[in-house]
């Protein structure tokens, strides 16, 4: 029994000093299978400044706090609700992801998500049917279809291929 509890307290400690580390909602338990956020529930995941986090599942929340360096969306019709980040990344479909600060670069691979944030400093979409919306954008290239950027400002430089792409000032 002190041979496997030593062994979870290692595993978190390798956790924590990596920068990321994932609790499950305690009301996850009454789900009967045991807590597995790939399924579904909620989410906390701890970011260090120096972090990358990969968010994977279906119809999972994540609440992420703290600053990341890079965040990867790679589930399906995930909630995300962040602070700020350096880069995301997303390659899921379908997920909502929330920014109370700045992003970096947004680079979108996937189909049908949506992105808010106060600022993002470049956005590079390649799937179809995105929408992202932010007071300030920088850059933003667009290659797949049916993607609308909608900004306070005007974004420079603007290059969009593809049909149906929109980019506007609100």
């Amino acid at each position: 029994m002190r041979a496997r509890a030593g062994v979870v307290v290692g595993v978190a400690a390798v956790m924590l000093l990596a920068g990321c580390v994932i609790q499950a909602d305690p009301d996850d338990r009454d789900r009967g299978d045991g807590g597995a956020a790939n399924r579904g529930g909620r989410e906390q995941v701890t970011c260090a400044e120096s972090a990358s986090i990969t968010l994977d599942g279906e119809r999972v929340e994540y609440d992420v706090t703290g600053d990341c360096a890079e965040v990867i969306v790679r589930g399906n019709d995930l909630d995300v609700r962040m602070a700020s980040s350096t880069s995301l990344r997303i390659e899921g479909r379908d997920n909502d992801v929330e920014s109370s600060g700045d992003l970096g670069a947004v680079e979108i691979a996937g189909d049908e998500n949506d992105v808010e944030a106060r600022t993002i400093a470049s956005i590079d979409v390649q799937g179809n049917g995105n929408d992202l919306d932010a007071r300030n954008v920088g850059s933003v290239e667009i290659s797949g279809d049916d993607n609308s950027v909608e900004a306070d400002n005007d974004p420079q430089p603007v290059r969009v291929t593809g049909n149906g792409n929109t980019v506007e000032r609100s």
